[in-house]
């Protein structure tokens, strides 16, 4: 558009009007896309995948296979909104972060300053023992429910009533920064923090300074499980697959054995180590403030991505991201999984790459499938 406003009379002499410009050859071939195709082909009526590759901030690659709501025929595409579960705490971990950089909480602070509840295990217990999973806190899903039901997604409990069930026993179960152990209550109660220092909801904060800065229009914390969610994806698992059987009678849930498919809903809206909804489209603008910087310049990027030292070996986590090495290249991933859905996401900051799969079938291993495809990349020369 800028050129056709301005044309040099010498170089339009130069080169006719007819020669036409050469584009710049796509990142990945046909006979490439292909083969990606192939790792996602699914059978008709199924549910499926939706896969993005990103390159210097834009897409190289963006599909859907199979249906994301078996009951109307709708198909998965780039706007079909997933329900990322664990993959949602990157997104918690920004809340913290822009609370950081508005110099309103540090790392270093007690949780107690925060929230009273954790008082009596003493002021030892700091925001980054919650952030890098060394809190010592107990799982809600290791404490019995007050009305006796399971901790599964597919019967109604909320971010709170998980926490307060978490928050039981008077004890940790180890120092604080002593112990590594994954506990979604750490990023429930980071949700908390937010709430207490912003004076609003978690949802609202995100919303206003998260999504849309960042244009996400897309994407939200899905604190009420009656809300309608445009273009969401439906979980669905194999009926004949013993592990579906098994898993759901063991929560109480019977379903009738033969083929097809069951259908998976997410009942519980707890938020905070999972609740994040959006989609391809909206991923690739997340995925593009790695190196633009929009939402709080570089010092952001720099947060999120810092690892720290405890009295622990493992010191890969950042800021609900974890960093490894893959292909001789260090990249930061992340996978999710819940009754409704299978997510992974992993970037690798030095080539500006991203891949990310997500998948409405919780048995799906979004994670085993983005490998498939980086090993393809790999290959191909592309990492």
């Amino acid at each position: 558009m800028i050129a056709s406003a301005c044309v040099d009379p010498i170089s339009a002499q130069t080169h006719p009007p007819s020669a036409k410009q050469e584009h710049p050859r796509p990142w990945l071939d046909s006979v490439q896309e292909s083969a990606i195709d192939r790792l996602f082909s699914q059978p008709p009526n199924s549910p499926g995948y939706a896969v993005a590759l990103m390159k210097d901030g834009e897409f190289t690659l963006a599909k859907g296979y199979g249906l994301a709501n078996l009951d109307d025929n709708i198909p998965i595409t780039p706007e079909t909104s997933f329900h990322l579960a664990s993959v949602s705490k990157q997104f918690t971990a920004a809340a913290v972060a822009l609370l950081i950089l508005d110099h309103k909480i540090a790392l270093s602070d007690p949780v107690s300053n925060y929230l009273p509840e954790v008082a009596k295990y003493g002021n030892g217990l700091r925001i980054e023992h919650l952030v890098y999973m060394t809190s010592g806190l107990h799982e809600y899903t290791d404490e019995p429910r007050k009305n006796g039901t399971p901790w599964t997604t597919f019967y109604y409990f909320t971010r709170d009533e998980a926490i307060a069930a978490a928050l039981q026993p008077d004890q940790l179960q180890f120092t604080p920064g002593t112990q590594w152990a994954y506990r979604n209550v750490n990023y429930m109660l980071l949700t908390k923090i937010v709430e207490v220092v912003s004076h609003e909801s978690f949802a609202t904060f995100m919303h206003d300074r998260v999504f849309v800065p960042l244009g996400m229009s897309h994407s939200e914390i899905n604190d009420d499980s009656t809300e309608v969610i445009p273009h969401r994806a439906t979980g669905y698992a194999l009926r004949s697959d013993p592990r579906v059987l098994n898993e759901l009678a063991q929560v109480g849930v019977v379903i009738k054995p033969g083929d097809g498919w069951a259908r998976l809903v997410r009942v519980a809206p707890h938020f905070g180590g999972s609740g994040v909804f959006t989609t391809l489209n909206d991923l690739l603008l997340w995925d593009r403030n790695w190196y633009a910087g929009t939402l709080a310049g570089p010092q952001f990027n720099e947060l999120m991505n810092k690892r720290m030292k405890f009295e622990h070996d493992k010191d890969n986590d950042a800021l609900g991201l974890v960093w490894r090495s893959s292909y001789g290249h260090p990249l930061l991933d992340y996978s999710g999984g819940d009754t409704d859905t299978s997510t992974y996401m992993a970037r690798f900051p030095e080539q500006h790459f991203t891949i990310i799969c997500l998948s409405n079938m919780p048995l799906g291993d979004a994670e085993g499938k983005a490998h498939e495809v980086l090993d393809l990349l790999h290959s191909w020369g592309k990492l």
